[in-house]
Parts: C-alpha cells; structure tokens; sequence
C-alpha cells in the first residue's frame, strides 16, 4: 500500500509548489498562451479578467462540463471547473457496448468495458481545479479533480435472469496538465493533454438477483482500485473583460 500513495505524495508535492501565486503586481496581467500573445490589450482601456469555457467532446461521454479561467500576475493563472454527468438512453449503442460485453451479450463486472466502470450509466457531479504557468507557446501546471457518480435500482442482464443493483463512486485524481490556448478576437481554443492517476472506491448493493424463479438475497461490498489516466481534450471559451479605469480607481 505505500508504494502505492508514493506517486500519491509525489504529485501532491508538485501540486503544492506550483499553486504558488505570485502577487507582486495586481494590476499586470499578462496571459502569452499563444504565439500572437493572446491579444490581452486589443480592447483599449480594458484587461482580461478570464474565460468562461465548455468542453463541446465531454458530452458524448455523458458529462457536459463548464470552466472559468482567472488570470493571476506573472503569467499564471487558475482554472475552476464544474461537470454534471448525465445517464444515456438505455437502448443507446454507448450503453450497450458496456452492458452486453460479457459472455452472451450478459454484464461484466471486470475489465475495462464494465458496466460499473461505464461512462454512460451514472448521475453525478464533477470538480477539477488547475494551477497554470504560461509560457510562451504552452502552459503547464498540476490538476486535481473528484467525482462523485451513481446509478439507482439499475437492472441488467445476467445468466438466465436479472440482477437489481445500485452503484454509489468517489474518485479522486491527481495529475500534470499541458496545453495550448490559442484566441480569435474574444474566442479563445484550449487544447490540452493531462496525465496522471485516480484513486476510485465503488459501494455496490446487489438488491435483487433473479435467475429463473429463484431469488437471492441482498448484498453490499466495496472495490477500491488505483490506476493511471490520461486526458486529451478541447475547450472552447469566451473573455470576460474589466474595465483597468475603474480597476486603477478603487
């Protein structure tokens, strides 16, 4: 178990190093994200206060997630998002390539393609927050996200019957994030990849299991599992502007 948190400590270490905010000037903001360096200055009077974005891919994974980036001094900055998962349909194809991978199009409770591990089946919430350093053409900084997802009542397929189950996950990860943000006029293209890894506790309560006309009883159990990650995405967003008069005023 303790070579298993070492790279636990590791990236919360390196978390903690670069969340570091400098403040040595509140009224410089410099963003140089891109290689036009992110045209901050092209409305006169004004700075950038940040970006409210939206990942336009995470839907088709059953979350549909919302960011706001504020820029800090020093070419930093920090991002805070918030993501509501949502079920698919339950005869949609993304449903099914989980819920049917097992031996005669039954569930499978192991492996990757699960029908516990599927993106597809879950309610929930989802966090992340990251610590950005501009450079002059990238960005990189450390990231940590939860995510709390559950199914209620769910019946799937097993044997010859059916199993009623409910599904309560908590995951937390840990990882390194490197992107690229690039702007048109007041529309800004976040590409990023991340790297990292997640630690899951799945509560599972088997309330009903059916094969045939016999019936068995309840069960509960809990799974932890610990595994690496790897993200590569796009957020789409829009600035959000403050007036520097007013800001030099007060």
């Amino acid at each position: 178990m303790k070579k298993q948190f070492l790279p636990l400590f590791i990236v919360a270490l390196l978390f903690v190093l670069n969340s570091r905010v400098h403040c040595n000037n509140l009224e410089e903001i410099v963003i140089t994200g891109s290689s036009d360096n992110f045209n901050i200055d092209t409305i006169p009077g004004k700075k950038p206060l940040g970006i409210l974005k939206v990942n336009p891919l995470q839907p088709l994974f059953g979350e549909i997630p919302f960011s706001f980036e504020l820029f800090r001094p020093n070419e930093r900055s920090i991002q805070f998002q918030v993501g509501l998962i949502f079920p698919f349909p339950e005869k949609s194809f993304q449903r099914r390539v989980f819920e049917t991978s097992g031996e005669n199009g039954e569930v499978t409770s192991s492996g990757l393609v699960s029908y516990r591990k599927s993106p597809y089946n879950n309610y929930g919430l989802s966090f992340k927050l990251e610590f950005r350093k501009y450079g002059k053409y990238y960005y990189h900084g450390p990231q940590i996200m939860y995510k709390n997802c559950f199914y209620k009542n769910s019946i799937f397929s097993i044997y010859d019957g059916y199993q009623t189950e409910s599904k309560f996950s908590n995951i937390i990860g840990f990882g390194y994030i490197l992107g690229r943000q690039n702007d048109r006029r007041n529309i800004v293209f976040d590409w990023y990849g991340c790297i990292g890894f997640r630690f899951r506790v799945m509560s599972i309560n088997v309330l009903k299991i059916q094969d045939g006309m016999t019936f068995y009883p309840n069960s509960r159990k809990s799974i932890s599992t610990f595994y690496p990650f790897i993200n590569l995405g796009l957020r789409i967003g829009i600035k959000l502007w403050k007036n520097h008069t007013d800001m030099n005023a007060t």
